[in-house]
């Protein structure tokens, strides 16, 4: 496969998994503010997901949530994921099966909006927003499960899922730990993340903060979990790289990724719930290092849309 094709695989994937994602990370945030009060500033949000900060740093939810929900212009925000989406499908026209390039245009006129209407009129109207982003983004997603050969391509669209997904769960999880957060906050972080009913199913109903950590981190069958994500993109890179021979060390971007997922697999969680600022750190720091890996090794030496990072550990933010 060409490396243009392989890198535009990867950053579609990407792209379609952040704007789900960084809806997901938006309605966690604002439900705690409409139950509880504005509690979290906005600057301490976009500090603690590592975002991009803009010349006008938004100072109420109604701002952040235009910031980076329709705002195009914010590198961060669900338009920009979907636009840069819709750019990278453009380059895939001779792989990509025409039922998904479809979705991906139909996604793009109904989440990217022109200039005049960019900015959203309420917070209501920013949860009728974030519901469309999820439902287009599962029907491309879905399209693509059904469509797309279990070939080369797929293992690089399945890594840019899955190591997007992977950063944007420890980001989540970060955002929680920024606040006292309440078992009814918990709940809802399960219900955003898709994870409600499997949570209640393995652990029999029985809701606490460290049994929900230990499932979003650690799970090794739910598909949005860490472990889960580790070790499928693990899978993919086996895949592209056609496995490592008897004696043959794994490439640099193997390490990387097998190192994070033993790392959480050989840990207790009393010992990651002790160190959760750490763990969470480590781990967008590898999804971090290992896009730059996958650039080197696959891709063009270009910049790979790393997003701006600022410190995190256990006395609070850096």
């Amino acid at each position: 496969m060409l490396a243009r094709m392989a890198e535009s695989l990867f950053w579609l994937a990407r792209y379609l998994e952040r704007a789900d994602d960084t809806a997901r990370i938006l309605e966690v945030h604002l439900h705690h503010e409409l139950e509880y009060g504005p509690k979290t500033p906005p600057e301490t949000f976009l500090t603690t997901l590592g975002m991009h900060f803009p010349a006008e740093t938004p100072t109420t939810p109604l701002e952040l949530v235009n910031l980076l929900g329709k705002n195009r212009e914010h590198p961060n925000s669900i338009a920009a994921a979907i636009a840069a989406a819709r750019r990278n499908a453009n380059g895939l026209r001779e792989i990509l099966p025409s039922e998904v390039y479809e979705a991906i245009n139909v996604a793009e006129r109904m989440l990217v909006p022109s200039a005049e209407s960019s900015r959203g009129s309420s917070i209501s109207a920013f949860f009728r927003y974030g519901k469309l982003a999820h439902e287009r983004v599962a029907t491309i997603v879905g399209i693509i499960n059904e469509s797309m050969p279990r070939d080369e391509g797929w293992n690089f669209l399945e890594l840019g899922k899955f190591l997007e997904r992977v950063d944007m769960t420890a980001r989540l999880l970060r955002l929680r730990f920024t606040i006292t957060a309440t078992n009814a906050d918990w709940v809802t972080t399960l219900r955003l993340c898709s994870a409600f009913e499997s949570y209640l199913r393995a652990y029999h109903g029985v809701v606490n903060p460290s049994s929900i950590l230990e499932f979003l981190l650690l799970d090794r069958q739910f598909p949005r979990s860490v472990h889960f994500g580790l070790l499928s993109a693990e899978s993919c890179l086996a895949g592209i790289s056609g496995g490592p021979a008897r004696t043959t060390v794994p490439n640099p971007v193997q390490q990387l990724v097998e190192r994070a997922r033993t790392e959480l697999t050989f840990r207790s969680t009393a010992d990651i719930s002790s160190n959760i600022e750490a763990v969470l750190e480590n781990l967008s720091l590898t999804t971090t290092l290992a896009s730059q890996a996958i650039s080197e090794r696959y891709f063009a030496a270009t910049d790979f849309g790393a997003w701006h990072r600022r410190g995190f550990s256990g006395a609070g933010l850096i």
